[in-house]
């Protein structure tokens, strides 16, 4: 996430997201280099003087950073639209800048959203890369549960006993290691750790396995 400073409106935190919100209600501004939901608004070539003229500080943004360039985050019934402006702050005669990448078509789908929204029509729903489904936030709830309790020491056996099966707590030890819930836990305590070294980057890309 880029850090920087919040512009005045923003609340009084001076992090990316409000460390106090739920992870689920602090949309925080991501590199625009890793998150293909992010639209480069760069300067028209000369000579396409009909392009939109754009003041990032005039636009309705629900939220904004100052850091290498101007983060803008706006918000409608729909969902969000995050733009980056390279260039600051400036007025310009607009375009948008694609990169020929792998998520090609990710980033057109954000662009055709924002379009729709520029000329005042519905700007239609998050695509699913996009979204969460309820199984996977109970799972990554799951996950960062377990990892809390196994690091502040306690035995993985009570921990599944908490998050997965009461019964757990009073299994014999030999039944605990040939429980199913235990290689569960495994799984689930592997992938957080990847998650938390620095896989959580893909969960803002629609190739998470």
């Amino acid at each position: 996430m880029p850090q920087g400073r919040v512009l005045p409106g923003d609340g009084a935190s001076c992090f990316p997201a409000d460390p106090y919100q739920p992870a689920t209600k602090s949309n925080p501004f991501w590199l625009p280099e890793l998150d293909p939901a992010t639209l480069i608004i760069a300067p028209a070539p000369p000579g396409f003087g009909d392009c939109l003229s754009i003041v990032p500080q005039d636009l309705p943004a629900e939220r904004t950073i100052q850091c290498q360039g101007l983060h803008v985050q706006l918000t409608d019934s729909e969902g969000i639209h995050r733009l980056w402006f390279p260039e600051g702050d400036a007025p310009l005669k607009a375009a948008v800048l694609i990169p020929l990448d792998a998520h090609l078509p990710e980033r057109l789908q954000s662009l055709q959203r924002w379009h729709r929204w520029l000329s005042g029509q519905a700007s239609g729903r998050w695509p699913r890369w996009q979204c969460f489904s309820p199984y996977r936030v109970h799972r990554f709830s799951l996950m960062l549960r377990a990892w809390d309790g196994v690091s502040k020491g306690v035995s993985r056996q009570e921990v599944a006993g908490v998050l997965l099966n009461p019964a757990l707590k009073k299994l014999r030890s030999i039944d605990w290691k040939n429980s199913p819930e235990r290689r569960r836990l495994h799984r689930l305590l592997k992938t957080a750790q990847d998650l938390i070294k620095d896989g959580y980057r893909r969960l803002i890309k629609p190739d998470l396995d």
